[in-house]
């Protein structure tokens, strides 16, 4: 079927076959329609027939409820248009719909209405709202990854294939120190020759494994690192595993893991310590009974001689001097004792800022006019179970042990503080440091290197006072540039 219509300057006939097509009046009453178009409405009546009756069963345009009417808009502005165009019958599934309407002139030139043209894209939006869910869904998916890997424990790098670092995660700027902005992007390459190889007790060994695997293309596995405390972080041992990334957007690059295995180590040097004090400590324990019988026998002796003698007697004055000095043995027993754990104590509740507090004058006056004492303490309790003596004990063999290490005179340190779990004491000095071969003997029983001025003991009783309470401590220490003890308690609320 043919209609003769003319568009522009030119007339034409067209014969639509394959799309539906209306021809529409500016009073929207349709006067023609192909049998694309009766078909898909359904349509076996007569013409004309109003447009909004046709298309949306309504007895009114559709403009007049709000809608948006492409004819309208054809006959306003006097100029085509396409558009997509939602439409459904009751209980029907919605078809998508290209509109393509363009007006129409009769042959002197006045506008006589609308060809309508309309394309069923309905396959093609549907496709399209698939592959848009889909991305939406594996975008959501990557999301929840990307916040799994962030709160990850195991610090990841992500590097391409020129090694540029193109992700990492919150646990590698905690254990390097660095910020994600300022290294995303960098040659890992480099960024290890000029910082990252300098937080670790071994960096040119660092250095050469890690950069023989990028030019190998090789894997790491269980390569144990000892990062060195620093700005923006803190001493701690990891465990490194690396392989190559073999396919993706990132093939060619690697995949970087640092475990945190710093526990594991302290707990293998607790054990192997403990198997070297097990039989010391049953050695000492039954000596030191032994030995403190022995010692009140002396002592008793020497005071029964004592009330015999005058005082002026010449024997006097040495039994004095044997008294003195099996209360000395008594007390070095005591201590012994206390650190083999074979000396019963009260445990309770108390306030270790009250407690800090209490013993600054005595602190003050151990330490003497040559050296500068800083204390900073919390405004609030932090409150741990424990015993008041024995920490109080603690604290000033660190302290001595501090002002032994500044015979010129220095600055001493002394924190408290509380990151909501644990309470941590740190005593810190500016003295000579300890040499990085005996740091790790400093907690052994009689080990010393004050000479006849030291038992060997003051270190040990700390460990074992401060391990019996359930706390640890650790030590950091550079030859000339001084010593920090950090002791930690959990908080009584925390074990509560």
């Amino acid at each position: 079927m043919g209609v003769q219509i003319k568009i522009g300057n030119q007339a034409s006939v067209w014969d639509f076959e394959v799309e539906p097509l209306l021809i529409i009046d500016p009073n929207f009453n349709v006067l023609f329609l192909n049998q694309k178009a009766r078909e898909k409405y359904r349509y076996t009546g007569s013409l004309p027939v109003r447009c909004f009756q046709l298309t949306h069963n309504l007895d009114h345009p559709c403009f007049e409820e709000g809608e948006k009417c492409p004819l309208k808009e054809v006959l306003e502005k006097r100029q085509g248009l396409t558009c997509v165009h939602k439409y459904s019958r009751p209980g029907e599934k919605i078809l998508y719909e290209k509109i393509l309407a363009s007006p129409v002139y009769d042959l002197s030139g006045k506008l006589g209405g609308i060809v309508e043209i309309i394309v069923d894209i309905t396959p093609y939006v549907e496709e399209e709202i698939r592959v848009r869910e889909e991305l939406e869904r594996r975008e959501k998916e990557l999301e929840s990854l990307l916040e799994v890997l962030e709160a990850s424990k195991v610090g990841i790098f992500i590097l391409d294939s020129s090694f540029k670092i193109v992700w990492l995660n919150q646990a590698i700027e905690k254990f390097f120190g660095i910020k994600r902005e300022e290294v995303i992007g960098k040659d890992k390459k480099e960024l290890i020759q000029q910082k990252i190889k300098f937080i670790y007790e071994k960096p040119e060994e660092f250095a050469e494994k890690v950069l023989k695997t990028y030019k190998e293309n090789t894997y790491i596995e269980n390569f144990e690192c000892h990062v060195l405390p620093g700005e923006g972080r803190k001493e701690r041992w990891l465990e490194h595993f690396s392989q190559p990334i073999e396919s993706g957007l990132y093939a060619g690059g690697r995949v970087e893991y640092y475990i945190d295995v710093t526990h594991r180590k302290r707990l293998e040097k607790e054990f192997l310590q403990a198997q070297r004090f097990e039989p010391i400590a049953q050695m000492i324990a039954g000596i030191a009974h032994d030995f403190n019988n022995l010692l009140m026998t002396i002592q008793g002796f020497a005071e029964l001689s004592l009330i015999k003698l005058d005082k002026d007697h010449p024997v006097s004055k040495n039994m004095q001097h044997i008294i003195s000095s099996c209360e000395r043995g008594a007390k070095i027993i005591d201590k012994l004792l206390t650190f083999m754990r074979k000396k019963p104590i009260e445990i309770k509740e108390i306030n270790l800022t009250s407690l800090v507090k209490g013993i600054i004058p005595l602190i003050k006056i151990t330490m003497g006019p040559h050296i500068k004492t800083r204390i900073e303490l919390p405004e609030k309790p932090l409150v741990i179970r424990g015993n008041e003596s024995e920490i109080e004990q603690v604290l000033l063999n660190l302290v001595m042990n501090a002002r032994d290490a500044m015979p010129e005179g220095g600055d001493l340190w002394i924190r408290l503080k509380s990151d909501g779990q644990y309470a941590f004491i740190e005593v810190e000095d500016s003295g000579v440091g300890i040499p990085s071969d005996i740091l790790p003997k400093i907690f052994e029983p009689f080990f010393t290197t004050k000479g006849d001025l030291g038992s060997g003991l003051g270190l040990s009783v700390v460990y074992g006072v401060v391990k019996s309470l359930g706390g640890d401590i650790e030590v950091q220490s550079q030859p000339g540039k001084g010593t920090l003890f950090r002791i930690s308690f959990p908080l009584a609320a925390e074990l509560n």
